[in-house]
């Protein structure tokens, strides 16, 4: 339960100041924080849009693990290299403070509670695909409440040739469609580039090679035995199209007149459709 609570959550994390720099901006967009790709996504939409602000969002999941220093390290490089290509000249702040947001009972309705029945019906049972649509989906009362109308992510068709399941181009089309429900457009500002080496110029050389971002505990939850990762894209469309997006589109509405959610009863209703 506790979808008051989430939203009242949201807007409680808005600071007197942040609401002061949100109101000055003509053109805002919520950018997600992770690892490199985010970083390197928000940048080039910075090049691609008329952008004046993006307001970082970090969002929990509840299965990652890590030093979570090194995300705020990140909003850290990204005001620097942002002002470094000088996107911050004529703007009072160009990135703003930082938000942190986080649902654990939506991620258990879509994720968690009910994985048997998800296999059994769609014949697989990743919750990678889940997860990304939860990250998404959680940023969109932010979006609603500071006037912001675009969400930047760092999500790729391809990684140098490695698949991953979550970021298939039929799943990059459902998170679309679930933020343009709501009236948000999601922007995906990497989803063409396969090669490594442009996004490295993106980030530019001050990125540390370490890695800079959090672990999860589910990690490649979806490749066989030799790594290969095999799927069946009928199925994973019938999961958007038959759960996933009509869940979340049921969530979106229930939020949006703000109202109490039951997201188990609103997963186990669909399921049972």
């Amino acid at each position: 339960m506790g979808e008051i609570k989430f939203l009242k959550s949201v807007k409680k994390n808005i600071s007197y100041q942040l609401k002061n720099e949100v109101s000055k901006a003509k053109s805002l967009a919520i950018g997600e924080i992770a690892g490199r790709d985010s970083i390197a996504a928000i940048i080039k939409a910075a090049e691609q849009n008329d952008l004046d602000a993006v307001l970082p969002t970090i969002v929990y999941t509840g299965t990652e693990y890590g030093e979570r220093g090194v995300l705020e390290d990140n909003v850290k490089y990204l005001r620097g290299r942002l002002d470094d290509l000088g996107f911050s000249a004529g703007h009072e702040k160009f990135v703003l403070n930082r938000i942190t947001l986080g649902e654990p009972a939506l991620w258990h309705a879509l994720n968690g509670r009910f994985l048997s029945v998800l296999f059994k019906r769609f014949g697989f049972c990743s919750s990678c695909l889940g997860c990304h649509l939860y990250m998404h989906l959680i940023r969109v009362p932010l979006a609603w409440h500071i006037g912001a109308d675009k969400i930047i992510s760092g999500e790729r068709k391809s990684h140098a040739g490695s698949i991953k399941i979550n970021q298939l181009p039929v799943a990059l089309d459902a998170y679309k469609e679930v933020l343009s429900y709501a009236g948000v457009k999601l922007l995906f500002p990497l989803k063409e580039i396969v090669s490594n080496d442009e996004i490295e110029s993106l980030i530019g050389s001050g990125w540390r090679q370490r890695k800079r971002q959090l672990n999860c505990v589910l990690s490649s939850n979806y490749r066989a035995l030799d790594d290969e990762v095999e799927y069946d894209e009928d199925n994973l469309k019938r999961y958007f199209d038959e759960f996933a997006v009509p869940v979340s589109k049921e969530v979106l509405k229930l939020w949006k007149e703000d109202k109490e959610v039951d997201y188990i009863k609103v997963v186990r209703k669909i399921l049972e459709s």
